[in-house]
């Protein structure tokens, strides 16, 4: 159940240290996530990740935390992991990915620009969201990418701007985007009956250069002095804010803490097999798996137990 660029021991990573660092968050203990526990919890519900291929990355992580005591049975559409649907019978619980890197409407004609309209959400928030019982919702990486900005259809600004952009183009920062963005999509969410979970930006730790110049993070241990900064820190301040101006309950899956300080759990040039390694490049962005992107999961078994109690109580 392990995508292959996210299978760093078969790919020859050498240590296993990473694998044995647990985040602590402050005056309490994070249990470690319990399979039984969890699929008791969700019995008889469904869930859908929508995002990115860091959406994945979470799912792929549950569903190896799972395997221990279950399996589940790929219905499918399709063998494309970006549109995946399994069902563990014995729980009647199904888990479904949507992909939508930048939850709104979004494409790609091959050039050098992304066209993205802020205002108008894609396929995946239609009326089969019904179907769910839980959503988490995340985006990040992909706004890093150059854009061209759209409303009501028609371009208005950019970012990286420069040609073959239109000229006549506005600049408009990452964050001003992004936050336009999940104001879309959480509006067309105001409709929908059941939990919504925003997972926060998780952070990518290239050193040495960006990811298309000569990034790596080779680190073996993880770094307490490490800090989110930049760009990374607007679009994390952007999903929070986006939060607490939301028109519907939500809860938050803050997963930035965490994982700001392990650069060492990146599968950096051991997502590929090694003949290969010249020509792909270091991979900061993605977690190994098994390895420190399994603490969003139990992070989000925390918070189901916590309003399965407050729900007890109403």
């Amino acid at each position: 159940m392990i995508q292959d660029h996210q299978n760093c021991m078969k790919h020859g990573r050498p240590d296993v240290e990473f694998l044995r660092w647990r985040w602590r968050p402050e005056d309490c203990e994070l249990p470690r996530f319990d399979p039984r526990w969890f699929l008791e919890l969700v019995r008889g519900t469904s869930v859908a990740f929508v995002g990115d291929s860091l959406a994945r990355n979470q799912l792929q992580s549950l569903l190896c935390l799972l395997s221990t005591v279950a399996h589940p049975e790929d219905i499918s559409s399709s063998k494309d992991t970006q549109d995946w649907r399994l069902f563990y019978g014995d729980y009647n619980f199904t888990v479904a990915i949507f992909w939508t890197p930048f939850l709104v409407k979004s494409y790609d004609t091959g050039g050098e620009y992304t066209h993205v309209f802020l205002d108008e959400v894609d396929e995946w928030a239609g009326s089969h969201l019904a179907a769910f019982d839980y959503l988490i919702l995340s985006s990040g990486t992909w706004w890093t990418r150059p854009c061209i900005y759209l409303k009501n259809s028609l371009p208005f600004a950019c970012n990286y701007c420069r040609p073959p952009a239109p000229a006549n183009l506005t600049r408009l920062s990452l964050y001003e985007a992004n936050g336009a963005a999940f104001r879309a999509a959480l509006d067309a969410l105001r409709w929908y009956q059941g939990a919504v979970f925003l997972r926060t930006f998780s952070p990518s730790h290239f050193e040495g250069g960006q990811w298309n110049a000569g990034g790596h993070c080779d680190r073996r241990k993880p770094e307490a002095e490490w800090r989110l900064e930049g760009m990374e820190l607007d679009l994390y301040r952007t999903q929070v804010e986006e939060f607490r101006k939301a028109k519907r309950e939500m809860w938050v899956l803050d997963v930035t803490s965490a994982m700001v300080m392990r650069p060492d759990g990146h599968p950096d040039v051991y997502g590929h097999p090694a003949e290969k390694r010249v020509a792909m490049k270091h991979d900061c962005v993605h977690w190994c798996l098994p390895g420190p992107v399994d603490v969003w999961n139990e992070l989000w078994l925390y918070m189901l137990s916590q309003r399965q109690r407050q729900r007890q109580l109403v």
